[in-house]
């Protein structure tokens, strides 16, 4: 006797997730790597993931610059922001951004009702840390006393 596996036809996460977007109103746009969408202005985006379904990733791009002359302050913040955030977490991407993200394993009962929200404000608040952290260090405050004489000049 033969046994056949007939597999479960449904929605990829990456539908999912943009169904559940669109409901939202953030109007996500379908890419050849996944999803953008904007939040209160804000670029995100989430990469397909075609090998796990259960699998949710959202990124908030390129917050900072990295520069050669910061860099090293740079990795310094992250750390900081790294080490006091919890879910989101921070990363040179690209060798001249950071960027943050939230990456999690799903259960087969998930709710973007609940994830997406959150994760959003997990992200912006790692910007904030982050940006606090790098106001401290030495490149930071070069550029906090640059942007403050040319306030100064207008």
């Amino acid at each position: 006797m033969y046994h056949f596996i007939i597999p479960v036809i449904t929605m990829a996460f990456i539908e999912k997730l943009q169904e559940y977007l669109k409901k939202e109103g953030y109007l996500p746009e379908l890419t050849e790597f996944g999803l953008q969408f904007k939040s209160e202005n804000l670029d995100f985006l989430s990469f397909k993931d075609d090998q796990d379904e259960l699998f949710l990733n959202l990124f908030f791009p390129q917050i900072f610059e990295v520069t050669q002359e910061n860099h090293q302050d740079v990795l310094v913040a992250i750390d900081r922001a790294n080490s006091e955030v919890k879910v989101a977490k921070g990363s040179v991407r690209f060798g001249n951004a950071v960027w943050v993200g939230v990456e999690m394993l799903l259960s087969e009962n998930f709710d973007l009702n609940d994830i997406v929200p959150r994760s959003i404000n997990m992200m912006k608040y790692y910007r904030d840390i982050f940006y606090q952290a790098f106001a401290e260090t030495p490149s930071g405050k070069l550029a906090i006393e640059a942007a403050q004489k040319q306030q100064a000049g207008k």
